[in-house]
């Protein structure tokens, strides 16, 4: 049993002297801080705007509601595809504008209500709006054309 302690003490010395006499490591030169690669820099864009939506809600007795909204794009041209990416869009009414665009809104009317002039005459070139069917006379059960 002695014989058995004995080869386990030695063991145990033995790793530890290896251990303990370990090879030093490579030699590891300091070159500074680190320099980040740079980010790659988006591709050209042309930034445009438009008006992309317009709604009017116009009534008989003269109340009109305008409101449109506008929507910035960045434009890149890829050889022969010409990609749009949005860029940010916001809505806009014209009930109750801030003090400097009043001006701006009551032109904006003039020119609208010349607009709707010039669109009732192209109704009266295209034809008319058609007269819808009353539910009565399209009885039951029966299709539209």
């Amino acid at each position: 049993m002695r014989a058995i302690f004995v080869a386990a003490a030695l063991a145990a010395a033995f790793c530890v002297g290896v251990a303990v006499a370990k090879q030093p490591g490579p030699v590891i030169q300091e070159l500074g801080p680190v320099v980040p690669t740079p980010q790659p820099s988006p591709k050209a864009e042309r930034h445009v705007r438009l008006i992309s939506s317009l709604t009017l809600g116009n009534r008989p007795d003269g109340d009109t509601v305008i409101a449109f909204e506008a929507t910035d794009f960045g434009v890149s041209d890829a050889g022969e595809d010409t990609k749009y990416r949005t860029i940010a869009t916001e809505q806009y009414t014209l009930i109750d504008p801030k003090p400097e665009a009043r001006e701006l809104r009551d032109e904006i009317m003039r020119k609208l209500r010349e607009l709707e002039s010039d669109m009732l005459r192209y109704v009266e070139i295209a034809g008319p709006p058609r007269v819808r069917d009353t539910v009565q006379s399209l009885g039951a059960g029966s299709v539209r054309p």
